[in-house]
């Protein structure tokens, strides 16, 4: 079943709950008034039964009215109002109004011996309440009873009850009508924000909602949509980025693997030509499984596929066993790699990533110092950190390219040469590795003043 539209929901909401308060409102007022009828009709009652007592007369040991027994325009005018006198016993010795008629005194209860308040029906249909009372008029004990048509009141409150039975489904009509067009005003930016979200696809993600006001909901929720837009937009950019960038990394070797076959296959060779033409492609292939390897490890920590399992390790260690794993890279450029630690620095990391991180920052180190010079790797702690930083005397990196020197495929203009053999990649699997233990890496560099990059990770 389809639901209704939000609109139509939020104005039969609004209408149930005036409703809600209406109705309870409404029983409340009719209540009170009952009651508030009930009250004044019972005073009458008193009233009346305070007069009669005070009307009756004893002569000759015979109870009558003391106005005489001629017409009484208070009691024989109608059926509204009347009294009547009774020995104890019950029978009846004086009477004033309608229960002269003997079919209606006929119809009448036996008035009792006990102070009371009764409600009934004459045979005519009228609503009737009694008032009973005990007195003495003189030295003869009576029973005086009152009573008073209740068909008046009846009708009030009746009349009231059917002004509140027609006028709150108008209330509520008018309620749902007011929270239709309310709804609508309130909806509106919502319906100009999803016209304009429709408009924006793969190729306009440049495009924003508007926000009409960005202290109220609906602005903070333009807000938000729009920041996660930026996000989009820059996941979008940098997917394009890294997709011209790999096809461009992955079609450098492959050209030249084509390129070294086909000029190897032009005329016949010496064995020893094949080998280099076969040693210069097996170095093509090498260059390519890395770029790949490099490419798939990327996907993974994209995806959340590598699994970690931070522990207690010591810096200096892995920074030795790092230096170490890569010292023939150094001698190859006569490089004097050296390593300087003060006692034990535990971290917490995942070992296996952290090792990447430190083996690709040292890695580009050696390739871009120049030959003969020195690269320093140290080891510290303190403020709750550990601190690994690589030092090296190389070309040095322009500020300007800091802030995207940790980017996929970003090479500084001056890097990027076939002498320096790389992926372009490194850099950014170490940012990625470094983070995944809940630590970070900075760079600080000049042009020609060399590089120096910083490893922060908490202590374990």
């Amino acid at each position: 079943m389809k639901r209704p539209a939000l609109r139509m929901r939020l104005a039969a909401g609004f209408a149930l709950a005036v409703l809600a308060v209406v109705t309870p409102y409404a029983i409340a007022v009719l209540a009170l008034e009952w009651q508030s009828f009930r009250r004044a009709f019972d005073h009458h009652l008193q009233e009346d039964l305070e007069v009669a007592g005070q009307m009756l007369r004893v002569t000759d040991g015979r109870v009558s009215w003391a106005a005489g027994e001629g017409p009484d325009p208070g009691y024989d005018a109608g059926d509204h109002r009347w009294v009547e006198v009774f020995t104890p016993g019950g029978e009846r010795l004086y009477a004033r109004g309608i229960p002269r008629n003997p079919a209606i005194s006929a119809a009448l209860p036996a008035p009792g011996q006990s102070d009371r308040v009764a409600d009934l029906r004459t045979p005519a249909g009228a609503y009737v309440r009694l008032r009973t009372a005990s007195r003495l008029i003189g030295d003869v004990p009576v029973i005086i009873r009152v009573a008073r048509s209740e068909d008046e009141i009846r009708d009030q409150w009746l009349t009231l009850t059917v002004i509140f039975v027609l006028t709150i489904p108008l209330a509520v009509l008018a309620a749902g009508g007011a929270g239709y067009v309310l709804a609508g005003r309130a909806l509106a930016p919502i319906a100009r924000m999803a016209s304009r979200a429709r408009t924006i696809t793969a190729d306009r993600l440049h495009e924003r909602l508007p926000v009409e006001n960005p202290d109220d909901e609906l602005g903070g929720l333009a807000a938000v949509f729009n920041r996660t837009m930026e996000r989009l937009e820059d996941a979008f950019e940098r997917l394009r980025r890294f997709t011209a960038d790999a096809s461009h990394e992955l079609r450098t070797p492959l050209t030249a693997l084509r390129t070294v076959g086909e000029v190897g296959l032009r005329e016949p060779r010496t064995p020893a030509e094949y080998r280099d033409i076969v040693g210069s492609m097996l170095e093509e292939a090498g260059r390519l499984t890395r770029l790949v390897e490099d490419l798939l490890a990327l996907s993974r920590f994209d995806s959340n596929r590598v699994p970690l399992a931070p522990e207690p390790l010591d810096l200096g260690v892995l920074a030795r066993e790092v230096a170490s794993h890569l010292g023939v890279l150094a001698e190859e450029k006569s490089i004097d790699l050296r390593v300087h630690t003060h006692g034990h620095t535990m971290v917490l990391a995942d070992r296996p990533t952290l090792r990447q991180a430190v083996i690709n920052v040292l890695d580009n180190a050696i390739k871009y110092s120049p030959t003969g010079k020195t690269v320093d790797m140290s080891v510290a702690s303190g403020n709750g950190h550990g601190v690994l930083t690589v030092s090296d005397e190389g070309p040095g990196i322009p500020r300007e390219h800091h802030g995207r020197i940790f980017d996929r495929f970003y090479r500084v203009d001056r890097a990027r040469t076939r002498d320096i053999d790389g992926t372009g990649l490194g850099l950014a699997i170490a940012q990625w590795a470094v983070a995944a233990s809940h630590g970070d890496i900075a760079v600080e560099s000049a042009d020609g003043a060399g590089s120096r990059f910083t490893i922060r990770l908490p202590a374990a």
